[in-house]
């Protein structure tokens, strides 16, 4: 028996980046997946977006242009207009990895799947089984993230937090509800390079750790902690030193090591 195809909504978030906006769009058009529903959120762009948006409204089932307070305020217009059994988030210049994303992510019937992504032409791809212990050290690339959409219309992504709420949307339900969750080890997307998140390591560890307060239980909490002490007590030494230019080839290496130690021991910082 042909197993039934789900209706898949695409939220695609913009803001002035026609060009990546308009390769997003001919990636979800190259989808083999009928099932679908695309809705863009442009947060008032002033580069032509609304034209864009016009010449594809053959492909865009919902469009949305007004000002927004940020990426996530952006994300939760996009869910309260969702109609899809499954939801997933591209930023503008963002690309699914393959014309059978949605008909692969289709084998999976969990409130959460996972999958890899390309970024910045590195593959990063989560493992066989992922606990909350690796959704903490590893993190999650939103655009390889399929929620189902009850998941989301009850937890949404958190505005108060500003680099990681796509995170907390993950592991808020998981270590509340105990949601099921899938892992697809492949590339589900391919992304642009140079998001904040990468940019911003001092709010990262703040909010990471503010998460861990709200969120985790206690137990797992100091468990989780305590098998990332090593990394936690570097980092704000990595952060200072990356101020000075003279110690970049040092950083290179020191890097180096921790990614192996890190690969080895999945000891990743808070």
């Amino acid at each position: 028996m042909e197993k039934k195809k789900r209706y898949y909504s695409i939220i695609v978030v913009t803001f002035n980046n026609i060009g990546g906006l308009e390769r997003t769009l001919d990636s979800i058009r190259r989808l083999n997946y009928d099932q679908k529903e695309v809705i863009v959120i442009d947060g008032g762009s002033t580069d032509g977006t609304q034209a864009l948006i016009e010449k594809n409204v053959a492909l865009i089932d919902v469009a949305v242009s007004e000002k927004d307070s940020g990426i996530y305020n952006a994300m939760n217009k996009g869910i309260a207009r969702a109609t899809g059994d499954y939801i997933v988030f591209m930023n503008a210049g963002d690309e699914f990895a393959h014309a059978n994303v949605l008909s692969t992510v289709n084998n999976y019937a969990t409130d959460l799947i996972l999958g890899g992504d390309i970024y910045g032409g590195t593959q990063r791809l989560p493992k066989t089984v992922m606990t909350l212990y690796d959704i903490l050290s590893i993190g999650i690339c939103h655009q390889a993230v399929y929620y189902r959409r009850e998941v989301l219309q009850r937890y949404g992504f958190d505005e108060s937090y500003k680099i990681i709420a796509d995170l907390k949307s993950v592991v808020e339900p998981l270590a509340k509800d105990h949601v099921t969750i899938a892992s697809i080890v492949e590339p589900l997307a391919v992304c642009e390079s140079g998001g904040l998140s990468k940019q911003r390591w001092k709010d990262i560890l703040s909010e990471k750790r503010r998460m861990l307060e709200e969120v985790i239980d206690p137990f797992y909490r100091e468990d989780y902690l305590r098998f990332a002490y090593i990394n936690n007590s570097m980092l704000d030494d990595f952060i200072v030193l990356s101020h000075f230019h003279s110690v970049f080839p040092m950083l290179r290496l020191l890097t180096k090591i921790v990614r192996l130690l890190n690969r080895k021991f999945k000891h990743i910082p808070l």
